[in-house]
């Protein structure tokens, strides 16, 4: 049964799980910065390994080694470490950090600045590249959890991430590349060095108000990378301009909404929607169960901006299309301009207080993110 949930006891429930998200070893620096220097514990940061081929015993040849402790350099403190021994050619390996709290769906600005220790020389020649050069260094603020996923990839199954880091020492759409792992001094080989980074992001908070700090290396070299990260600074403000919502994203928002129930991304139909899509799971529920569809010929249109009225269609759907009265529509200027196939469900948003337009429904504008959020924010599944 589906019921709608007001949104003060969604503000409850969101101010719960603000209070239990304070990790014991972040150093809150005001209400717009976070620092973790990892001298009590790992601060609930989560290794992560991804372009690997996916089979029993694998984890055990590539030699993947994460840990809490000391950071081998005077002074240092504690840190977290990782480590991999690259056969695959490429292979990526890092950390992840939820970051909670923040505005649902709402567009921030983030600055990440952390310490990386390395122990390899520059200008050294390795198998597939140097151990040094050939290592990019990579950070990111996501608005999709980073998780590694087994992908058949030329018919064998690969482990990929479903965020797009890019490959090597090219960015992605979610990671960048701020360096790499040679070290700036050589006059101590085999000694740990501090390297400092810093990096800036526009990102959008998912429809809990989370974000996903990963930082972590993409290796061309073809043997062991080992490293420490430590001082991890965080600080953020609002983004001057809040982001539209594509149909894909439209698609994860209700999806994560739902719970993210089980959904089969191979059934995927749409021809415009790879593989590796961050959203493909998403799209491939809401069109399994009939609340997002596509354009005909195989298409989704991933990228195409979301309109009010598409929004409204897709969370009237989601409730299974109930009965709607389209008078409702008289007392707003522009309730003529609604399509024909969204009447009923703009109807039933309106008189439901999903929306609530203000002498105006805008049907054809397109939605903000923040926009749908709330929107979302008025509805819960409960079973």
């Amino acid at each position: 049964m589906k019921k709608f949930l007001t949104m003060g006891i969604v503000s409850l429930l969101t101010l719960s799980m603000m209070a239990g998200c304070t990790s014991a070893a972040a150093v809150s620096d005001g209400p717009s910065s976070v620092k973790f220097d990892f001298e009590k514990d790992a601060a609930g940061f989560t290794p992560i390994y991804a372009d690997y081929p996916y089979s029993e015993g694998v984890e055990e040849f590539f030699e993947f080694q994460h840990d809490y402790g000391k950071v081998p350099i005077d002074g240092a403190g504690n840190g977290i470490f990782i480590s991999g021994n690259n056969h695959s050619d490429d292979l990526f390996m890092g950390y992840v950090k939820a970051l909670e709290g923040f505005a649902p769906a709402r567009a921030y600005h983030f600055t990440v600045s952390f310490k990386l220790a390395a122990d390899v020389e520059g200008g050294m020649i390795g198998v597939g590249g140097s151990p040094g050069g050939s290592v990019a260094v990579k950070c990111g603020v996501a608005q999709t959890e980073p998780a590694a996923l087994p992908i058949e990839s030329g018919g064998i199954p690969y482990v990929r991430l479903n965020i797009d880091a890019g490959r090597q020492s090219n960015s992605g759409r979610d990671m960048v590349v701020v360096g790499n792992m040679a070290k700036t001094e050589s006059s101590r080989p085999g000694e740990y060095e501090f390297k400092e980074f810093t990096a800036e992001f526009d990102t959008a908070a998912n429809v809990l108000g989370e974000v996903y700090l990963v930082i972590g290396t993409d290796s061309a070299f073809e043997s062991t990378t080992s490293y420490y990260l430590d001082d991890i600074s965080v600080a953020w403000e609002e983004a001057a301009q809040q982001p539209i919502v594509t149909r894909a994203q439209a698609a994860q928002m209700l999806f994560s909404t739902a719970d993210r129930p089980s959904a089969d991304p191979a059934q995927c139909p749409f021809r415009d929607v790879a593989a590796d899509n961050p959203n493909i799971e998403a799209i491939a529920w809401a069109q399994q169960n009939g609340y997002l569809g596509g354009y005909g010929d195989g298409l989704f249109g991933p990228e195409d901006q979301m309109t009010v009225e598409q929004a409204m269609v897709m969370l009237y759907r989601f409730f299974s299309s109930p009965a709607a009265d389209q008078s409702v529509l008289n007392g707003y200027e522009d309730g003529g301009q609604i399509s024909a196939w969204a009447k009923d469900a703009v109807s039933w948003a309106i008189t439901n207080e999903v929306i609530r337009p203000d002498g105006t429904i805008s049907p054809q504008k397109p939605i903000t993110a923040e926009e749908l959020a709330a929107c979302l924010g008025q509805i819960v599944v409960a079973c």
